[in-house]
């Protein structure tokens, strides 16, 4: 079995008028290769009429941020002509390349309505050769995601991007990341397999998980060894969880913002490419 170098705690950051679970980066952990960033917003009851998140348009580019909606629901809008709204259980995986523009709100059905609202977004680093491809951005409601459930009905793993049991996820990254998310009942299990050469992190949202005789609760971030394939998870209360692996680049990394290149001179030219307009305009 895998074994576990380091477990973290999520620090409480603002996020414009927004107070987030941060767990990467940290103090104590910079980056795992080639997850940059993990934002955890909510759960929050959000009550009718609640302005709710309201992110204004903003550039990313070198990279893929990507929002897993757990509760609530997420109207997204860019500077390719996009606009959608991903409820509970969707998710929206924008591949930036060399550059958008979008925005980020709750929807406005959800402003009147409220409700629970919870979601992550992750940053994942695009490799020096795709770090000018053309952006993308897909979308994807809860019907549209696979998932595995065991056979005592305990666990039910959704296959975002990468294959569980000869299921494959809908997302075809550039990266070839894996992202799971997992809903265990209290005393249920879950083994999975990666390749030797990936990373692997977990981030639990809720409940409190077992993995190589340790504990891993409320809002901890795991960072696994790359010294097995194997992973056993043994659930002590009922949990959620975000699971994740990727190929580490093993490339510079010069990070402005969300601009995420590889040298100084790169982040300059993006800063240009978007002050000319050539990542778009969304009005």
């Amino acid at each position: 079995m895998r074994s576990i170098e380091k477990i973290v705690t999520s620090e409480d950051v603002m996020l414009g008028q927004f107070r987030i679970s941060q767990p990467l980066p940290v103090k104590e952990l910079r980056q795992v290769d080639p997850f940059l960033l993990l934002h955890h917003a909510g759960p929050k009851h959000h009550n009718p009429g609640q302005k709710g998140l309201n992110v204004e348009a903003h550039p990313h580019t070198g990279f893929e941020p990507v929002t897993f909606v757990f509760s609530g629901e997420v109207e997204h809008r860019d500077s390719l002509g996009n606009e959608s709204i991903i409820k509970s259980g969707g998710v929206q995986w924008i591949t930036a390349g060399r550059g958008i523009v979008h925005s980020e709100k709750a929807s406005a059905e959800f402003q009147n309505k409220g409700g629970e609202f919870e979601i992550i977004q992750l940053w994942i680093n695009l490799p020096k050769a795709f770090k000018k491809t053309d952006p993308r951005y897909y979308g994807y409601d809860a019907e549209d995601i696979p998932f595995y459930l065991s056979d005592d009905k305990k666990t039910r793993l959704n296959i975002v991007a990468g294959i569980y049991k000869n299921i494959t996820g809908p997302v075809d990254s550039l990266t070839n990341t894996t992202a799971y998310t997992a809903y265990m009942d209290e005393f249920s299990n879950l083994d999975l397999e990666f390749k030797d050469s990936e990373n692997v992190i977990f981030y639990v949202l809720n409940g409190h998980v077992r993995v190589d005789n340790k504990d891993i609760k409320d809002k901890q971030l795991a960072v696994f060894n790359r010294d097995d394939t194997q992973i056993n998870i043994h659930s002590m209360l009922k949990s959620k969880l975000l699971i994740l692996a990727g190929n580490p680049l093993k490339e510079p990394v010069f990070h402005y913002g969300p601009f995420v290149l590889n040298t100084k001179d790169e982040v300059i030219d993006a800063l240009n490419d978007y002050e000319s307009g050539k990542m778009g305009y969304l009005q």
